[in-house]
């Protein structure tokens, strides 16, 4: 897998050859990350294909406890990421109406930290 870098607000980097773009465990990483950005009904091709966090938030509030589901939905929806072998290392937090989530995810090439937040 190969993919184009991207900034720290998410916009999409030009390259000038192959060599600038991701690959390997930098790949899955910013697959991962990318697709914990993408809500349910953004991508035209498959609308049904997104994390549904914010969608659990409307059924339920942020509290505490509820962080435990919410690690777990993100816990097994980044495991369903192309190349991701393993999701470790996973940490959950509510903060006030902050939640933050940060895992270690292992490929065949090596591991990678993801971190995921959002306030309600």
């Amino acid at each position: 897998m190969r993919l184009r870098p991207t900034d720290d607000t998410g916009d999409i980097l030009p390259v000038k050859n192959t060599a600038a773009l991701l690959a390997g465990t930098e790949a899955a990483a910013e697959m991962v990350r990318c697709s914990l950005n993408l809500l349910p009904g953004e991508w035209w091709e498959n609308p049904d294909h997104g994390c549904a966090v914010f969608r659990m938030l409307r059924e339920d509030r942020l509290t505490a406890e509820g962080k435990t589901a919410l690690a777990a939905y993100l816990t097994a929806y980044i495991h369903a990421t192309p190349g991701i072998r393993a999701v470790d290392r996973v940490s959950a937090a509510v903060t006030g109406r902050q939640f933050a989530f940060s895992c270690e995810i292992r490929t065949e090439d090596g591991t990678a930290d993801v971190s995921f937040s959002l306030s309600t």
